[in-house]
């Protein structure tokens, strides 16, 4: 039997974050991909682009305002002996942002202008989300934390807004108590957990399976523990695995992780994994 036709595209963070936050060059890369069909992600991907950036770009905001902190390369600074890793990363990429806009005048001169600039790109990041992909009515773990949303209107200021997004986004607790990630697994799913089980172990470890390999680990965890081990860090470790069996089996599934390539043939979601921001540049 021929498979269905793709009618689209279910882009992953891997693709949502550059298309929003690399270069121009990749930027042109992937507009150039989508053109002849809809883009879509899910409220679980809109979550991984809020976790891994948004949420720290709104922590290095209000870092701007402790009593001690006199000037933007004071942040920065404070930000570089504290954190390591995607907090870098992301703040890494906000500076990057800052720094591309030669359209409008920007000051980083003192922190209140600073946290005026970084508002106005939290602002552009959250309406560019919520205008440049279409959003696909798919949630079937349940997963409380894709629900929030920031409404910035004229009724209510930034901060305020920021803080009642912060606060519901930071109670993991409540979210898991509301979310059905330990049934989407263990019951929904099962037959496929165990399956990537029995084809990571035929895989040796190397460069392109070690990221499959290394959420494999964890489904084995919570295939061995159950319930408990469904823990809000766990999801975060397997969320590819919850966007592959997640996705509408009619959209592409397009990405630049490798894990992908291991978790989408067995379940016959088609995927497309796009060259590296590195290979585009050098034009490899």
């Amino acid at each position: 039997m021929s498979k269905p036709r793709t009618t689209g595209h279910l882009l992953d963070s891997s693709v949502v974050r550059p298309m929003l936050l690399g270069t121009r060059t990749y930027q042109q890369y992937f507009a150039v991909q989508f053109q002849d069909q809809p883009c879509y992600i899910s409220p679980f991907i809109r979550m991984e682009m809020y976790r891994s950036y948004l949420r720290n770009v709104i922590e290095f905001y209000g870092t701007l305002d402790l009593p001690g902190i006199h000037s933007f390369s004071d942040a920065l600074t404070f930000w570089s002996n504290r954190y390591q890793g995607s907090k870098h990363k992301a703040i890494q990429q906000l500076v990057a942002q800052l720094l591309s806009q030669n359209t409008r005048e920007i000051s980083l001169q003192t922190k209140e202008s600073a946290r005026s600039a970084i508002a106005v790109l939290i602002e552009e990041f959250i309406r560019d989300i919520q205008t440049q992909f279409l959003m696909l009515d798919i949630n079937t773990a349940q997963c409380a934390r894709a629900l929030g949303t920031i409404e910035l209107d004229q009724k209510e200021d930034f901060s305020s807004a920021i803080v009642k997004f912060t606060t519901i986004f930071d109670d993991v607790a409540t979210a898991r108590s509301q979310c059905r990630i330990h049934d989407f697994l263990l019951e929904d799913h099962q037959a496929s957990l165990e399956n990537y089980l029995k084809q990571a172990a035929e895989q040796s470890k190397n460069s392109a399976s070690r990221g499959f390999i290394a959420i494999v680990d964890t489904l084995k965890i919570i295939l061995e523990q159950g319930e408990s081990a469904c823990s809000y860090k766990c999801c975060e470790r397997i969320g590819d695995v919850v966007i592959t069996l997640d996705a509408p089996r009619h959209l592409q599934l397009e990405h630049t992780d490798q894990a992908f390539d291991y978790l989408c043939p067995p379940i016959d979601q088609p995927h497309n994994k796009h060259p590296s921001e590195t290979q585009i540049l050098k034009g490899l």
